[in-house]
């Protein structure tokens, strides 16, 4: 099953259900990652706290894909005119 992931806020409750569907404790995975279950407490509280390769080792011991989907691509290579209506972002982040 796919779950998008579109602003950061959504990465807290997707990683603790992830967890609580793999019917794991803070304490058990902190074990599989050899951190604390503060650790994972406070990850769960706010993913951005981890570095990229300690997510990806994170959704690894989870048993989940990280996978870039490109937005411009449509489904089944359909053309429409949805693909002629996508503007690129104006101004600085």
């Amino acid at each position: 099953m796919d779950y998008l992931i579109s602003i950061s806020d959504q990465l807290a409750p997707q990683l603790r259900s992830l967890r609580k569907v793999r019917q794991l404790s803070q304490k058990d995975l902190a074990r599989k990652l050899g951190v604390s279950q503060s650790r994972i407490a406070a990850i769960e509280r706010n993913p951005s706290m981890v570095s990229t390769g300690q997510l990806l080792e994170l959704l690894k011991v989870l048993g989940v894909d990280l996978v870039f989907r490109d937005s411009h691509e449509l489904i089944g290579g359909a053309s429409s005119a949805l693909s002629t209506s996508i503007t690129e972002p104006k101004g600085e982040w």
